[in-house]
């Protein structure tokens, strides 16, 4: 098994490798590609030969030169006029050896053997790039003309580029890493990632398409991570909560099953006080599973005209009944607008904050609930002079299951979705929730609904 695993590690660096010398060999493949083109360009502008036939051309410049044979100085000036008119190299050579030429150094003389095939007429010199031959009138003399577009030097041209693919080629090592790098990152993050690491992340400060892919990738895992810890943490809260009432009612249960009536009946009241907790505990959890499941898509509302004093007096009366130890403060000013509103939803909405409220604040200070009317919409506060909200935690608040260290210590009790289901509610009406708090000084919670009859209000 061991060895398996060792062969599984080295697999990523064989990949990794393999991904370079691609991206790496396709770069020379292409560099050299263009130096073959190059060449074919330069072979073709260098090492052309002249126009037409070059046989017929060199037997036009034996006969046009032999008029000219008997005086040196004329045959120059002819030779001269050719290699500008016809773009050839011209060297006569006689018995006695060079006659005229207009290039210097002159054309090497024949070899016997190519003297004697002049017999049969113009020849091309073998050895020689587009080098002809054509014999004079005059015996044992005879023309040699050469190209005056030169023979393309290929050693040269070979050595200088070889010398400047093995520099590119070296220039191209940096260049070649930089490509594959971030790609072999984002690969081995998401092999990571895939195989439970949620702390995978590609990482770099990569440019590009490559970079924003493995920006867009550690953005999804980040999402992932903490969805995936809010779960845990959500398995666990809810654990926490079923664990107190459910060993009360056990304890009730075996009293009872032993004949002591008197001790079970003192147990029902804590019973029915858990049991409540627990039906909002599962009504919170199966309210945030059907908000997560229809993540995007609009809350089923079932809007009905609502007096907002009425919404805020039933809200008072519900919570001093159910915490008859706690001090709520309701404080109203003026008169509050009418709603269209889902009754049941914004109840539920201001019952979780009012309990969060109580929560993370201690007795004797009190929960306050204030409403006022601003601008055609109502404006609901929740206050509490509690533990107050970590700066740090605040872009967390609305995460499902999310809750602070602190509330968590003191074991508050909740599974962190009462803000969450707030908001989502308070956003289906049209409205907005806003939160401001400090550590040690407490928490305010605004929702702001707007009124029947307003543009919002009455899209909802």
């Amino acid at each position: 098994m061991g060895r398996h695993g060792h062969l599984h590690e080295r697999h990523p660096h064989h990949r990794r490798a393999r991904l370079f010398w691609r991206v790496y060999l396709n770069g020379l493949l292409l560099l050299l590609l263009v130096a073959v083109g190059l060449a074919a360009v330069g072979w073709a502008s260098g090492g052309g030969s002249p126009p037409g036939r070059p046989e017929r051309t060199a037997e036009l410049a034996a006969r046009l030169f032999e008029a000219d044979l008997s005086d040196p100085a004329r045959l120059k000036a002819a030779l001269v006029r050719a290699q500008e008119t016809f773009g050839v190299d011209v060297t006569a050579w006689g018995p006695e050896g060079v006659m005229a030429s207009n290039v210097e150094p002159p054309i090497p003389s024949l070899s016997a053997q190519d003297q004697r095939r002049l017999a049969g007429g113009a020849i091309r010199v073998r050895g020689r790039h587009w080098t002809f031959a054509a014999a004079l009138a005059r015996p044992e003399s005879y023309l040699v003309v050469r190209s005056a577009w030169r023979p393309f030097a290929w050693e040269k041209a070979a050595a200088f580029a070889g010398a400047v693919l093995l520099a590119v080629a070296l220039a191209s090592i940096p260049l070649a890493h930089a490509i594959a790098r971030p790609i072999e990152r984002l690969t081995r993050a998401a092999r990571q990632l895939g195989a439970g690491d949620l702390t995978a992340r590609a990482g770099g400060p990569g440019r590009g398409e490559v970079g924003e892919l493995s920006r867009a990738f550690d953005e999804m895992a980040e999402r992932l991570e903490r969805q995936v810890k809010a779960e845990r943490e959500l398995l666990a809260n809810v654990s926490h909560e079923l664990r107190t009432p459910l060993s009360r009612i056990r304890v009730a249960l075996e009293l009872a099953a032993q004949g002591d009536h008197e001790a079970s009946r003192r147990y029902l009241g804590e019973i029915d006080a858990d049991l409540g907790e627990l039906e909002r505990l599962l009504e919170d959890v199966l309210t945030a599973a059907r908000l997560q499941a229809g993540q995007g898509a609009e809350l089923p509302l079932h809007p009905e005209p609502l007096a907002a004093e009425e919404l805020v007096r039933r809200a008072a009366e519900r919570f001093r009944a159910a915490w008859p130890g706690r001090a709520l403060e309701v404080r109203s000013e003026g008169a509050l607008p009418e709603l269209r509103a889902d009754p049941a939803l914004l109840r539920r909405a201001l019952d979780n904050l009012l309990d969060n409220a109580r929560k993370y604040s201690e007795a004797p200070a009190p929960v306050v609930l204030a409403a006022r009317a601003d601008g055609g919409a109502l404006l609901l506060e929740v206050r509490d002079q509690g533990i107050g909200i970590d700066a740090a935690d605040m872009p967390r608040l609305f995460t499902p299951f999310f809750r602070t260290d602190r509330s968590r210590a003191r074991g508050t009790g909740g599974v962190g979705l009462g803000l969450l289901l707030a908001r989502r509610i308070v956003e289906a009406h049209g409205g907005s929730v806003a939160v401001e708090s400090a550590p040690g000084q407490g928490t305010t919670v605004r929702l702001r609904i707007p009124a029947a009859g307003s543009e919002a209000g009455g899209a909802g």
